[in-house]
């Protein structure tokens, strides 16, 4: 017989869902392999991508824990099971192993429940292969490997950009897609040569984002990760090439033009082109999005469009500053949006058609522009402006729906 409770069921379901281990739209779906000794129980899962182990802490859920006498218990059964018996509360779920058959029974809200499902052939062990030796993570590994993880490409077939770096020899992590670079450096790693890891959603869980602590080893083909409950492994790609990402970033000079972006003009400008982007995604979420970063006045200027009207709405960064040359560059709004979010600041190119480089504390952000064609030049647009202005104009600007152009209070008075 084994025992866990409806909520546990759903906390390892929405991970199992968040790595892309499981996916309902898919008619095959990967089983799952339970084993229980006393308390403990293990909840295991496997593709060819990734692996992961749920494990509950002893006296999690029974006051005793197991010993070596106590009978295991070990079934595998379709991921179904536990999208039927999920749910919010601590209401036990109890299976028994019946031949052939699996019989879950519960209750959801006093009423009982019970189900039956197919018992399945027990996955090969070495699909779970755990290193002799786990090493304590620096502060920072988890967030980083998050980071760089979003940035890659399952598309590419000349090099592995499904795969994220990490650099040993060079003590970084790297991710990229082609057309964006990431870089977190400094990171400690308790090898000297470079490994290629098979790229995952699964970090993006809320329940592992929550891990304090975190533990890491590998064997001849995974790197296995210990965080709390879980333990995922992660397939090394030992066939494939990735590019020299450390010859993509661009020196800075003092030609180089350079945007420094005060705090508060960073918030706002996130603000203002994610309600664009909003605007524009309910009729064309794939579109490219361009805007113009323009460092050629007195003050930053961020001119950008949207599908809706010929129009341009111009975003004044008054507290921010230029430095270097005078240049324009045109970027795709969802990768500035990305760096905005992820706390960069500091923005610099040589021309208008060389990589963009951003930088903050030991990261480095690479984005490729789009065509200089594409600059959108001044010209009759709405100003919004970050900073301070005269008193008497509002300048905190709404969104005009039909448009998709933001409008200031005082037009809207005036209609």
């Amino acid at each position: 017989m084994l025992l866990f409770t409806r909520s546990e069921a759903r906390q390892v379901l929405a991970v199992l869902r968040k790595s892309g281990l499981v996916n309902f739209s898919r008619r095959i779906q990967p089983p799952i392999t339970m084993v229980q000794a006393g308390s403990q129980l293990r909840i295991l899962c496997a593709t060819k991508d990734c692996w992961v182990v749920w494990e509950r802490e002893p006296g999690s859920h029974e006051t005793r824990s197991s010993t070596p006498s106590e009978p295991i218990t070990r079934v595998t059964v379709s991921i179904e099971l536990l999208r039927e018996c999920q749910g919010p509360d601590a209401e036990v779920v109890t299976l028994e192993v019946d031949q052939d058959i699996v019989k879950a029974s519960w209750s959801v809200s006093g009423f009982a429940v019970e189900r039956e499902f197919q018992v399945f052939d027990a996955p090969d062990e070495q699909l779970f292969p755990h290193p002799r030796e786990y090493f304590s993570c620096p502060p920072e590994f988890l967030g980083a490997l998050r980071q760089v993880m979003t940035v890659r490409d399952s598309a590419s077939t000349r090099y592995a950009l499904n795969c994220v770096q990490l650099s040993g020899s060079r003590q970084q992590l790297a991710g990229t897609d082609s057309r964006k670079l990431l870089i977190h450096r400094g990171i400690q790693l308790p090898w000297p040569e470079d490994l290629l890891v098979q790229g995952t959603d699964l970090l993006e869980a809320p329940e592992l984002q929550r891990v304090k602590t975190v533990r890491m080893g590998r064997t001849e083909t995974d790197l296995v990760l210990q965080l709390g409950h879980w333990t995922v492994g992660l397939k090394l790609n030992t066939e494939s090439r990735y590019p020299p990402v450390d010859r993509v970033v661009p020196s800075l000079s003092e030609e180089t033009t350079r945007l420094e972006l005060h705090p508060l003009d960073a918030t706002r400008l996130e603000e203002l082109l994610h309600r664009m982007l909003e605007t524009c995604s309910s009729r064309s979420p794939t579109m490219h999005q361009p805007l113009t970063v323009d460092l050629t006045g007195d003050v930053p200027i961020v001119r950008c469009r949207t599908n809706h009207s010929p129009r341009a709405t111009e975003i004044r960064l008054s507290r921010s500053s230029r430095h270097g040359q005078p240049g324009k560059v045109c970027l795709e709004t969802r990768f500035l949006v990305s760096a905005l979010e992820m706390g960069f600041q500091q923005l610099a190119f040589h021309k208008s058609d060389s990589p963009v480089r951003l930088d903050q504390h030991q990261r480095v952000y690479i984005l490729m522009p789009l065509d200089p064609d594409s600059l959108i030049p001044p010209g009759d647009d709405h100003v919004i402006t970050t900073g301070p202005e005269p008193a008497d104009v509002d300048r905190a600007p709404v969104f005009d729906q039909a448009q998709g152009l933001p409008i200031r209070r005082a037009e809207l008075a005036i209609a």
